[in-house]
């Protein structure tokens, strides 16, 4: 089962409403509907009760909500334990964050790691998502937070720990400031400012745009989010950013995010380390 569209019906269950969910977590409701109907299609059922006017799940449905609202809260949890079992006999936990990822989410957690296992030393690298990968390959660290998907995924364990969506960033003046969705293939003739090549994020924007049929055209690269985030404030270009980073750390009546589809960009976080390697 697709964890995300899982985590969307859950989402949109306990709003009553699709317009509320796509507000709160800042995806489409198209979006939201496809999740929901990809589900159906593989449980082969119908989850919400769509002749009636008002909002309902059906059986099934309910059954979904609450079972998946346990799996989801398990995934979250499995996160503390996870980093348990694998240094149960270490003394050093070298664990590598992009920083964009360790200033929305792991600041909190690593912090409950610390006051549990005061005796381990805890080493952070933050570094790009790309990098994190390298250096779990070459043994430079145990455990890496990395943004899915991955080459050769099948080498690692992984354990999903969030979802959210990348959005574009254009300043307030822009002809696509009044929009509320983008298709990528409208940023064809756009001046691109993103990330640089050690984040995944820089990878799949341009991989996005090919499908889309074009190369972007990238006047900046940078390795600090708010530093763009400043350059689309004074109109130098867009952007495309994670939504969380935005919506808690910056702040600006000069920038307006948006929707990105065709195809869809989600910014999906998760928790990788090598097979081969033993913990016990």
């Amino acid at each position: 089962m697709n964890l995300k569209h899982l985590s969307y019906f859950v989402d949109i269950s306990k709003r009553e409403s699709f317009t509320k969910a796509a507000d709160d977590i800042y995806v489409s409701q198209s979006a939201l509907s496809k999740s929901v109907k990809s589900l159906e299609q593989e449980l082969n059922v119908t989850l919400i009760d769509r002749t009636s006017k008002s909002f309902n799940l059906t059986e099934e449905g309910r059954i979904l909500y609450v079972e998946g609202e346990k799996l989801l809260q398990y995934i979250d949890e499995s996160q503390d334990e996870i980093i348990e079992k694998i240094h149960r006999s270490r003394r050093r936990l070298r664990i590598g964050v992009p920083p964009v990822i360790s200033t929305v989410y792991f600041s909190q957690l690593l912090f409950r790691f610390i006051k549990q296992y005061p005796n381990i030393e805890l080493e952070i690298s933050e570094v790009g998502a790309n990098i994190v990968q390298n250096q779990i390959n070459a043994g430079n660290i145990d455990i890496g937070v990395v943004i899915l998907p991955i080459i050769n995924s099948d080498n690692y364990h992984i354990i999903p720990a969030m979802s959210s969506d990348n959005a574009l960033i254009v300043n307030k003046d822009h002809p696509l400031a009044s929009r509320d969705e983008v298709d990528f293939k409208e940023l064809e003739h756009e001046d691109f400012l993103i990330l640089d090549r050690t984040y995944m994020l820089h990878d799949r924007i341009i991989k996005n745009c090919e499908i889309a049929g074009f190369y972007p055209h990238i006047t900046t690269e940078s390795s600090q989010w708010d530093f763009l985030a400043e350059m689309v404030a004074y109109n130098q270009g867009i952007s495309i950013l994670p939504v969380p980073i935005m919506k808690r750390f910056y702040s600006s009546d000069r920038i307006k995010m948006i929707r990105l589809k065709e195809p869809e960009f989600p910014w999906n976080i998760a928790m990788i380390f090598k097979k081969e390697k033993s913990y016990r």
